[in-house]
């Protein structure tokens, strides 16, 4: 296990710097929460508190406890995201190995941690690689409070899943019903007890999860922040609306989906079964997915093959619930899905695999297990040849090897060798099979740059309409107006000269429509510059007159304009209204070819 984790931290942290400040989008609330204790607690974009992120801001206190510790760069940024990736994968192996030997402990663990979407986060600012903690944890107590029947531990479940649903919300709760369900069924102490005691854990889990939204919402509107991605100023609906239903049932007429041309859609929704295996999210997840699949059957169906005593079953159920509860959510979910989102199905796929695995490690005598191990290794050797053919840059023969090796693997389980050695041989030949593709995926990840909102795995797929491709073309400034949405405009240095200038004279140095191009001001500048509308531009924050307000009180110091942006934007929106009031009461100034405005010299 300590080979394990020593690759897991070189893949986490060789080469982090890379990223610089990763998703300038939470690099710059970080910055914000190091500068104001009130940024801090409502997670704000800046230190003027205008609006919030469009999360709870668990994660980016965790971020801004290093920075504070270790000074505000982006290794001290990105640092814990590292480490959380690395805890994750001691965590699989602890809690498979828990109930199970240490070989299928040790091939869960190896699993995760070679998947590529759990390397590319855990080397990125998102608030993903906190959630998938928690919510192992979560697992981790669960079976703890099975076995020895003491509170404290299922106190800790509702603790971890409470937090979890603060860092990214509903989706920190697709661990719930597993450990809920397998806490009641599983428990020993008497029914009674049980629900007595989950009772307890699920107000702890309210009050740990609710408590910052209810306050949050209960201050006056005009003493915080705006809500960042909620149209009602509200964390409650930012939870129900922009961060739950919208997500689930979200479809071409949101926001965030329409910032993604018809020439790179392949089909209206690709919701479906095979959704995580195609050019999207191949690459990221869909590697193991059809051997988890089979893994879950086997389970399933093997069911009295599982030992009664301790928590091997409770853990069994947990794995095969929560991998195919989250597994149908991603597929069927709206089109506002990122690919970055397949995160949540790594661990609960590795434990799938693990349990799997022990299985067959201790029925491999039972030809029927043989048979359906073949098939799970065989099935990884055709996605791996699949997603491998599907891209570009990789060497000619490296799909056919390893789908060859994997045709070896598969065949080897099958027959039941002669010797011991034989057997250890073919079990090495269908592992190695099965990681390579990830494994291989996921050193590159380790060399290749990654900014913006929606960082992706991998090599350029040969489809040229799949998200790969549109980032790339982006990253290349087409069309322009996505690059300030994604990635935000370079700031030039005259601009960041006069915005540091501003210090002392107003309170946000500018104000301007994406909040990536106005994170990146800021971190560069140092200085709080004001992300009109929010994320998307679409919040209504802050209203026109507000920010009348704001330019008569002297508090905005500039204004930078998006048109190609705003083009994209309904014309009756706040933004918009904002952008074309200042361009009729003041002067453009162009300069090194990126407009600006004074403020502070009204024409009319």
């Amino acid at each position: 296990m300590l080979l394990i984790l020593v690759l897991n931290g070189i893949f986490h942290f060789w080469n982090l710097g890379i990223n610089g400040w990763a998703n300038y989008f939470y690099s710059a609330a970080v910055q914000s929460g190091t500068q104001n204790l009130g940024s801090a607690f409502f997670g704000s974009s800046d230190w003027g508190n205008s609006i919030t992120v469009d999360k709870p801001p668990l994660s980016l206190w965790v971020m801004e406890i290093s920075t504070k510790m270790f000074g505000f760069t982006p290794i001290g940024i990105l640092a814990p995201q590292a480490i959380m990736g690395v805890t994750s994968t001691l965590l699989i192996y602890v809690i498979v190995r828990k109930n199970f030997p240490a070989i299928p402990a040790l091939f869960a663990a190896a699993v995760f941690f070679t998947t590529p979407i759990v390397v590319l986060m855990s080397r990125y600012n998102n608030p993903d690689p906190l959630m998938l903690l928690l919510m192992l944890v979560s697992v981790y107590a669960v079976q703890h409070a099975i076995e020895s029947n003491r509170l404290r531990y299922l106190i800790l479940t509702g603790v971890a899943v409470g937090l979890a649903f603060m860092t990214k919300q509903l989706q920190g709760l697709l661990v719930l019903p597993s450990v809920s369900v397998a806490y009641l069924f599983w428990g020993n102490a008497a029914w009674s007890r049980r629900l007595k005691n989950f009772a307890i854990s699920g107000a702890v889990m309210v009050f740990t999860g609710g408590f910052w939204m209810t306050l949050v919402d209960l201050i006056p509107a005009g003493k915080r922040p705006y809500v960042g991605g909620s149209q009602s100023n509200s964390v409650l609906e930012l939870t129900w609306a922009y961060n739950g239903v919208d997500r689930i049932v979200g479809t071409d007429a949101g926001p965030v989906a329409n910032l993604i041309p018809e020439q790179f859609r392949q089909v209206d929704s690709d919701a479906g079964l095979t959704r995580l295996l195609n050019a999207n999210y191949g690459q990221e997840i869909g590697w193991m997915l059809p051997a988890a699949i089979i893994g879950a059957l086997l389970t399933a169906f093997s069911w009295r093959l599982l030992p009664r005593e301790g928590g091997a079953r409770a853990l069994a159920f947990v794995a095969i619930t929560w991998f195919l509860g989250t597994y149908l959510v991603l597929s069927f979910m709206g089109n506002q899905i990122h690919t970055y989102y397949t995160e949540a199905l790594s661990a609960p796929l590795a434990l799938t695999l693990g349990v799997a695995s022990a299985i067959y490690l201790q029925h491999h005598r039972l030809i029927v297990v043989r048979v359906v191990a073949a098939a799970g290794i065989l099935a990884t050797a055709v996605c791996t040849w699949l997603i491998l053919s599907s891209v570009v840059g990789w060497p000619e023969w490296l799909d056919n090897g390893i789908m060859l090796l994997g045709a070896l693997g598969a065949a080897l389980s099958v027959v039941r060798p002669p010797a011991r050695w034989l057997e250890v041989g073919a079990a090495s030949v269908a592992v190695a099979a099965m990681l390579a593709g990830p494994l291989l995926t996921s050193a590159l990840n380790t060399t290749l740059p990654q900014n913006g909102s929606n960082p992706v795995s991998g090599q350029l797929t040969k489809s040229q309409t799949s998200i790969n491709r549109f980032l790339d073309d982006m990253k290349h400034g087409n069309p322009a107006w996505a690059y300030d949405v994604a990635f935000g405009q370079t700031p030039n240095t005259a601009i960041l000269d006069k915005l540091t200038a501003s210090s002392g004279t107003c309170l946000w140095a500018a104000a301007t429509t994406a909040s990536q191009t106005a994170a990146r001001l800021q971190l560069e500048a140092g200085r709080p510059v004001m992300p009109l509308g929010g994320f998307a531009g679409t919040d209504p924050s802050p209203t026109l007159q507000a920010f009348k307000d704001h330019v008569e009180d002297g508090k905005i110091c500039y204004f930078l304009p998006q048109d190609e942006f705003l083009a994209t934007q309904s014309k009756a929106s706040t933004v918009s209204d904002i952008s074309d009031w200042v361009k009729r009461h003041f002067d453009l100034e162009v300069i090194n070819g990126q407009g600006i405005y004074d403020l502070s010299k009204r024409i009319m």
